[in-house]
């Protein structure tokens, strides 16, 4: 992919920046990163990089959390069947498996459902709301779903279920008659909207214990499950998801749960764990279990008190990955060749095909974006109705884009930057050409071709100062204090210019392999670039190039040594 780079501009923060590098006596370049997170005082930089348990938002900020709490304390005291129901995908199955285990401690009147991703879809379904009024369901708890399920929650309620909705997605123009939790609603004062569903759900539980006096070390033994939730579903990693992801993988690292642990180890990840290891080990996988089986299966290997062998149903998880991982491959090589006949001026790019797995359309939105950088739409047919998942460029509104093609949608929901959406097969192309109509405006006055940012240029000197390059440098283990990484605390991009390349290889026919150096310096860097395949020519020996990059620490055979995740190479502007 090609990017256009653009460098950010410290100038504008001139005066921060010298005020923090010398009031905590910092480099101006760890300055100038932490001035661009908001970070301008010393109190600030604390907090930043020692995130207290103390400093996250009180439950009851949210207006009907005291309803909420009251309805699930006298159902809790007063032995109500309780039913929980979450989305299948990663946030909606940690979110059930966060209440189960904190609940089931005080309740046996519990349970949960999961919707079936083929014959319900995803949210709120009618077969879920028929099953929780023939069970007898008193309380009936949505996580990560129902904001938007105002007809079949009011069938709920007309049959005196009392309800509660946790959710973190985008409300329609009507809310649903619930107790709701949803930071997303228009005038809700609580102080911090980018919750994930399974955040939300949190809050309900520590809304319950505070309101009991009960001491939260229950809900803390939780908070890994909550950190992978806020890192699969791509929420901000900022306020009070900072603090959740920070402890949630401080216990991960300490005390890791027996299911994580082997998940990780069949990843190839080693501790200490970060963030991105949940999202490219454990989410993949609890993922694939919703996507290929069902999602219980993903919720029992998080249960504390799971009935089920761990070995058998981790066992059944591998297998659900490595039929997720061959599934994508040959429906993104197919969406591809598709794409090839499609139009090139246009601005999205929606495509369909009855033969596809729904269980790996979203995948599938997301490689497609990797080669052609626009909105975009994958979906399948089932049962004569076209359903799928949609994902987005940076800064054009998907949720907002299929809330104006409303008329011609069955179903959808989600945020900003990815949701789901059902319609008839008749009204395809319909929609298509009103979607390319609403892409191509956005694009009159944005670049279609994506934008990466750098933070700073640097000479290969710069990264070892009076260091041997044989060591971690200093500089990589203040970066690696930045954890946990994430939207709106993106890793550190920098830039080097004028470099070339001792040795050049290509991996797998995809990735390249390179010794990177810079005329006067001694220093030789190895780094990687994923899926590069295309700029191998622009490290021909003899060629001069400026590389963007990430600092990275690889390990090989227990011995640490630091590589450049490289972003992206361009040749030198002559």
């Amino acid at each position: 992919m090609n990017f256009t780079w653009k460098a950010h501009d410290n100038l504008a923060f001139a005066e921060q920046i010298d005020f923090l590098s010398k009031s905590i006596k910092i480099d101006p370049l760890i300055a100038a990163l932490l001035v661009r997170r908001g970070i301008t005082t010393y109190e600030d930089a604390e907090h930043f990089f020692r995130p207290k348990i103390s400093q996250i938002n009180a439950p009851f900020l949210f207006r009907q959390m005291p309803k909420a709490v009251e309805a699930l304390n006298k159902a809790v005291l007063e032995k109500h069947k309780i039913r929980l129901y979450g989305d299948y995908d990663v946030d909606g199955t940690t979110a059930v498996a966060i209440m189960m285990n904190v609940l089931g401690n005080k309740t046996d009147r519990l349970d949960y459902y999961i919707p079936d991703r083929y014959s319900e879809g995803y949210g709120l379904s009618q077969r879920g709301v028929d099953a929780a009024i023939n069970d007898g369901v008193q309380l009936f708890i949505t996580l990560d779903c129902g904001i938007r399920s105002v007809d079949l929650i009011q069938q709920l309620r007309d049959k005196g279920i009392q309800v509660i909705v946790c959710d973190h997605h985008e409300p329609g123009p009507e809310l649903p008659n619930a107790i709701l939790l949803d930071p997303k609603i228009p005038g809700e004062n609580y102080p911090f909207d980018g919750l994930s569903g399974a955040g939300v759900g949190m809050k309900l539980l520590e809304g319950l214990f505070v309101f009991n006096t009960w001491s939260n070390d229950e809900l803390l033994e939780q908070w890994d499950l909550l950190a992978l939730s806020i890192a699969a579903d791509i929420v901000p990693v900022t306020n009070e998801n900072r603090i959740y992801a920070f402890h949630g993988l401080k216990r991960l690292n300490d005390h890791p749960r027996l299911a994580f642990k082997k998940m990780l180890t069949a990843a190839n990840k080693k501790s200490p764990f970060v963030l991105s290891d949940l999202v490219f080990g454990v989410a993949p996988r609890i993922n694939a279990a919703g996507r290929i089986r069902t999602g219980r299966t993903a919720v029992e290997c998080m249960l504390d008190l799971s009935n089920t062998n761990l070995d058998e149903l981790l066992k059944a998880i591998e297998e659900d990955n490595a039929t997720r991982k061959n599934l994508d491959h040959k429906i993104t090589q197919h969406a591809l060749e598709l794409l090839e006949a499609e139009d090139p001026t246009r601005s999205v790019n929606i495509l369909y095909d009855a033969s596809w797995h729904k269980g790996v359309v979203g995948i599938v939105a997301s490689r497609l974006m990797e080669s052609s950088p626009l909105p975009t739409i994958v979906l399948t047919e089932i049962e004569g109705v076209l359903s799928g998942s949609a994902r987005t460029v940076m800064g054009f509104d998907i949720h907002e884009a299929l809330t104006s093609c409303e008329e011609l949608l069955i179903q959808f929901g989600g945020h900003q930057h990815a949701a789901g959406l059902s319609l008839k097969k008749e009204d395809f192309e319909k929609f298509k050409r009103k979607m390319n109509s609403l892409a191509a405006t956005y694009f009159e006055t944005h670049s279609k071709q994506p934008e990466l940012v750098y933070d700073a240029e640097l000479d290969f000197q710069q990264i070892f100062v009076n260091e041997s390059t044989s060591s971690i440098p200093k500089l990589m283990r203040i970066l690696e204090q930045f954890e946990p990484f994430g939207p709106g605390n993106p890793k550190p991009v920098f830039v080097s210019r004028g470099v070339y390349a001792t040795h050049c290889r290509l991996l797998k026919d995809l990735h390249l392999k390179l010794t990177l150096q810079q005329p006067g310096h001694p220093i030789s860097l190895p780094g990687i670039a994923f899926n590069a395949a295309e700029k191998e020519d622009c490290c021909a020996e003899g060629l001069a190039f400026d590389v963007a990059y990430t600092l990275e620490v690889n390990e090989f055979r227990g011995n640490k040594t630091l590589q450049l995740e490289v972003k992206d190479i361009k040749p030198v502007e002559s």
